[in-house]
């Protein structure tokens, strides 16, 4: 018994299967084309729910982009609006809000998340921070030279400087007279390289219940 008879009896038993069809072409990895007559049963079934599968999952991911742009439009919908009825002008930054349902069942998150990094005015931060560690030495508390040495580490993988550990530096208070020169050459060499918008949506039963996350990854559903 072949490949086709044993999935002809398996559909005759009822048994939920696929029966590849025979008919037409199939695509093969050089770019020709095979009749599907002269393929085995199973490779047209790995091929068949192969394709499916794959188009589903791109119809899904163009379906969820569309939504996405949908959703986006409605936050800067209820910006514009808002922005209206207080007879506010527009600053031009967006920033982030949290809106939620009269019932206080649903809620909604719009947040903005800036990319930044260094440029080369980085440099001269670099050397007033070493002149005042060399200056203050066994002055300062080890916690604070741990700080100031690690701030201007790179990270392995890409090379880049944590603009997080530099931005720390600015929130200590280093009685040198160059000290305030330093903070601000960090202050000019962080620069914003870009950002992300972020949507997030919560629900709940109740309104004295905790909110719970709509997961939109595909794993999660």
């Amino acid at each position: 018994m072949n490949a086709t008879t044993r999935i002809a009896a398996a559909l005759e038993a009822g048994q939920d299967v696929y029966q590849p069809p025979r008919e037409g072409t199939i695509r093969n990895a050089r770019g020709g084309e095979n009749l599907r007559q002269h393929v085995q049963v199973r490779c047209l079934l790995q091929n068949d729910i192969t394709v499916k599968m794959v188009e589903g999952a791109r119809a899904l991911r163009d379906l969820i982009a569309e939504q996405k742009r949908q959703l986006a439009a409605d936050g800067e919908l209820y910006v514009r609006s808002m922005m209206a009825i207080y007879n506010a002008n527009p600053t031009g930054r967006r920033g982030g809000f949290t809106i939620t349902s009269y019932d206080d069942l649903m809620k909604a998150e719009f947040s903005v998340s800036d990319y930044r990094a260094v440029d080369g005015a980085i440099v001269a931060a670099q050397a007033l921070v070493a002149e005042v560690l060399n200056d203050l030495m066994g002055q300062i508390d080890p916690w604070i030279r741990d700080l100031l040495d690690s701030a201007f580490n790179r990270d392995e993988k890409t090379g880049k400087i944590n603009v997080e550990n530099l931005q720390k530096l600015k929130k200590v208070d280093i009685p040198h007279p160059k000290w305030p020169d330093a903070c601000a050459a960090i202050e000019d060499s962080v620069r914003v390289t870009g950002s992300q918008s972020y949507l997030r949506f919560y629900e709940r039963d109740r309104p004295d219940e905790k909110w719970r996350a709509i997961s939109l990854q595909f794993s999660a559903l």
